[in-house]
């Protein structure tokens, strides 16, 4: 019941949100306990499954409320063999769900849907988090202060760090996780530097804002929402080719002639013009050398060339751009299939590395062949480095490769595959014999011995004499049977009476 998935709508290209919910009559009077999620996506899908022992349902009717369980709508209807229902939500906010079942005699369960406990909490938000940065550098120590603002903060994901206005590598800085705080350090320059923090909410909703800091005592700051400008937004792409999107305010008679493109490597410390303008309706493609952060700012010209000032040293841009082509670093430690109390369970150990992993980054899938198809067995887990998959009962095959795949906030994907396929056939056959059945000899069916290889293309041999006449034997020792021991009671081809062979024991090839 606490089962939580991400599939992909490929007819939508939608994210949504999978949750699976029991339906039946004892878990709803036993008022079953709630699950809450997250979600930054506002469609998902909420598969159920009916007790099949339980006929009497006749259908499932979904009840959401938004206001935390004072009052619940009617949202949605299905047969207990439909299984599952679709929801859209039309605005950000809290969704907690109810259902209820209704029988074939018209009876509902629970009766009274607004004092049921809810099974399912939804959070839908997104809203990236807000972060608020300001900053100050003299005499060699610079202090850093930040203002995180998020509903449903992740503290635990919060990230500072810094570099040299040169430089191209972000320090990490040990700070405080906390919503606000101040973070002192000597940064070992006395250039510029650069501060930069990140931060999630639950919902994976990504907040950042970056800084520049000049060592003159000169206190600067920056936040993600400034004035709607989208100063300290970042958007993440692939490749180094890609297009930037905008719109054009307070257009006069005279139209636009120009748009002008100004890129920084430094955060603001110097700017230059781009080689060339922007056409006046988006979007404008644009070509950087190698990966890094651009920062980007537009200015356009009417027709009579009158426009904003272009950027000077020390502005913020108006865009961030990060360029990461570099795909994520996987490696597979070890895949063990479960014994005993764990058997049906396949553990996967892996270890995931990229700058700018997402919150569940992770996809293990499997495959008959090294060459696919990959089915998707376990989508979007967290990079935590291990995962218990408990395996299907059918469908699967008795050996597949395994691989682990994880995805960065630009789309790059790495991997790494089993080199061998693993068994999860560990099942050892055991042979026994059931019972005996004896034919007479002779009769159909019967059993007859194989041709003796030691008597082929050998001469006939004289019959060995009787046990009688070797020397130093007593003709008593060895009865025959008209002596008075019993006959053999079995007679089978090649043995004489005495159940013994009709050949020497050792023969030899005549000359």
């Amino acid at each position: 019941m606490a089962l939580l998935r991400k599939i992909t709508d490929s007819s939508a290209s939608a994210s949504l949100l999978a949750f699976y919910c029991i339906i039946c009559t004892s878990l709803i009077n036993a008022a079953p306990p709630t699950d809450t999620y997250y979600s930054r996506d506002a469609s998902f899908i909420i598969p159920f499954s009916s007790n099949p022992a339980d006929s009497k349902i006749q259908k499932i009717l979904l009840h959401v409320s938004e206001d935390f369980g004072k009052t619940y709508a009617h949202v949605g209807t299905a047969l207990p063999t439909q299984k599952q229902f679709l929801f859209r939500a039309q605005k950000d906010g809290w969704y907690w769900f109810s259902v209820q079942s209704q029988e074939i005699d018209g009876r509902m369960v629970p009766a009274n849907i607004n004092i049921a406990q809810p099974s399912l909490k939804v959070c839908i938000d997104s809203t990236p988090p807000s972060v608020v940065l300001r900053g100050v550098f003299k005499d060699g120590s610079a202090s850093i202060d930040w203002d995180l603002r998020d509903e449903t903060l992740d503290l635990s994901s919060m990230r500072l760090e810094f570099r040299n206005s040169d430089g191209k590598d972000w320090v990490p800085l040990s700070a405080q996780q906390i919503a606000q705080g101040q973070h002192v350090w000597n940064p070992g320059t006395s250039g510029n530097i650069e501060v930069h923090l990140t931060v999630r909410d639950k919902c994976g909703n990504f907040g950042e804002s970056s800084i520049v800091i000049q060592p003159n005592g000169t206190r600067a700051g920056s936040t993600t929402q400034e004035n709607g400008s989208g100063k300290g937004n970042i958007s993440m792409v692939k490749s180094r080719r890609f297009q930037l999107n905008y719109k054009i305010d307070d257009v006069g008679p005279s139209d636009i002639s120009r748009v002008e493109v100004y890129v920084t490597r430094d955060g603001g410390k110097v700017w230059r013009k781009y080689d060339q303008d922007a056409p006046k309706l988006p979007p404008c493609i644009v070509d950087v050398p190698e990966e890094g952060r651009y920062g980007f700012t537009l200015v356009a010209r009417s027709g009579v060339d009158l426009g904003e000032h272009p950027p000077k040293s020390g502005d913020l841009p108006q865009f961030w751009v990060e360029v990461d082509e570099t795909k994520p670093l996987v490696k597979l430690i070890g895949v063990d299939v479960g014994r005993g109390i764990d058997q049906g369970n396949l553990s996967v150990t892996w270890t995931a590395a990229d700058k700018y992993l997402g919150p569940n980054p992770v996809n293990i899938s499997y495959a008959k062949t090294p060459e696919g198809p990959w089915v998707v067995a376990v989508p979007n887990l967290p990079n935590t480095g291990r995962y218990v998959w408990r395996m299907p009962g059918e469908g699967l095959p008795y050996q597949f490769f395994i691989r682990v795949e994880a995805s960065d906030l630009a789309g790059n994907i790495g991997s790494a595959e089993t080199t061998g396929a693993v068994k999860v056939d560990l099942s050892t056959p055991k042979a026994r014999v059931t019972g005996v059945d004896v034919s007479p000899v002779g009769s159909g069916g019967g059993y007859t011995p194989p041709a003796s290889p030691i008597n082929q293309d050998i001469p006939a041999v004289p019959a060995p004499k009787p046990a009688s006449s070797f020397p130093n034997t007593p003709s008593s020792t060895i009865p025959s049977n008209n002596g008075s021991a019993p006959a053999s009671p079995t007679s089978f081809p090649g043995l004489g009476s005495e159940g013994m062979p009709t050949f020497p024991t050792n023969p030899v090839r005549p000359k």
